[in-house]
């Protein structure tokens, strides 16, 4: 290989290298965003079933499901 066949070659690996990190970046930017939108929603529900909680098996995973989403988003506590 020629040493211009080199430079390419370094050239063309370092711009995938910085696209694929953009892309990541980016992406992960996107879901805390998406999260962040979401502890709005969950955050009410949560204390809505804190206030009443709920008699049936099924509403009680439900408020236990939504008490635990709460805690894996680290929602602020609104109580």
């Amino acid at each position: 290989m020629t040493f211009r066949a080199w430079q390419t070659l370094v050239v063309a690996l370092l711009f995938a290298l910085v696209a694929a990190v953009g892309s990541m970046t980016y992406t992960n930017a996107a879901a805390r965003e998406s999260e962040r939108k979401c502890c709005g929603i969950v955050s009410t529900l949560d204390d809505a079933y804190a206030e009443t909680p709920p008699q049936t098996p099924a509403g009680q995973k439900i408020a236990t499901d939504i008490a635990r989403l709460r805690s894996d988003f680290t929602c602020p506590p609104t109580r």
